[in-house]
């Protein structure tokens, strides 16, 4: 080893163990004296970059104390202003309203009193809620909607009162609508709608019964005892005072649907 060599070691031995592993290169200068060695020490920093926030990572930092739940959406509601009949009713917003899935009697056939009657108690001057169904409007305009009030469904209490039937579905050729099945069921489960009548009536002719007809010349409504005035203009209980119905209810006065009307026995 040549004395240039010797000389290296020396001052590299002469810096300690601790210095040696501080540097990370090293450097002779040949234009110094023979027993000197210049050290030169070169740094190198490391700058780990910051990583972007992922989805999760923007999750996680959401609040959990449910303050940014949004609302419930309120649904809309509508005060029923008229009942048609028994599956017909007007709203305040000038809207008329067919009820899906359901048929009941049309005024002057047997048990159409007792339906609107009944439809009049679940739904005249009450808030409801129209819940869309396979179609918006029908031929005349109407909208086609299941209507419930606080919850439950109308026309589902009519099918279970027996005063409506299961109609306007698959099986008549028209679409089928969501509670189809249900309403058919309720329909199946249910009694059917009869008219009241008269024990000394039982044998006149059935087709006489119900039949809404008039007689020429008469001035009393078929289908009262005693006689109440020709439907229309509708009358009140206060206008005919106790009747007993004894086949269709034009008036509406049986509400109950018992053949005892305005406080009739």
């Amino acid at each position: 080893m040549s004395s240039m060599g010797r000389r290296v070691r020396r001052g590299v031995g002469a810096l300690g163990a601790g210095a040696l592993l501080a540097l990370t290169s090293c450097e002779l200068d040949s234009g110094t004296d023979a027993g000197q060695v210049v050290v030169t020490e070169t740094v190198t920093e490391t700058v780990v970059p910051t990583p972007e926030p992922t989805e999760v990572d923007e999750l996680l930092d959401e609040p959990t104390d449910g303050a940014t739940v949004e609302p419930a959406v309120e649904e809309a509601t509508y005060v029923v202003t008229h009942v048609v009949d028994g599956d017909t009713v007007d709203l305040d917003n000038g809207e008329t309203v067919r009820l899906v899935g359901i048929d009941t009697p049309e005024r002057g056939e047997c048990g159409f009193g007792p339906a609107q009657s009944t439809m009049k108690r679940l739904v005249l001057g009450k808030e409801v809620v129209l819940v869309e169904s396979d179609e918006d409007r029908d031929v005349y305009d109407r909208l086609l909607r299941y209507v419930e009030v606080d919850g439950l469904d109308v026309g589902r209490q009519m099918l279970d009162k027996g005063l409506a039937i299961a109609r306007y579905d698959s099986r008549d050729g028209y679409g089928r609508h969501p509670r189809e099945d249900d309403y058919i069921a309720a329909d199946e489960a249910a009694p059917d709608i009869t008219c009241k009548r008269k024990p000394q009536q039982d044998n006149q002719p059935r087709g006489l019964l119900g039949s809404g007809k008039k007689d020429k010349g008469s001035s009393c409504e078929p289908g009262y005892d005693p006689c109440v005035p020709l439907y229309p203009p509708d009358l009140d209980c206060a206008d005919v005072g106790p009747v007993t119905v004894t086949g269709p209810d034009p008036h509406g006065l049986d509400r109950d649907g018992d053949g005892r009307a305005c406080g009739g026995d």
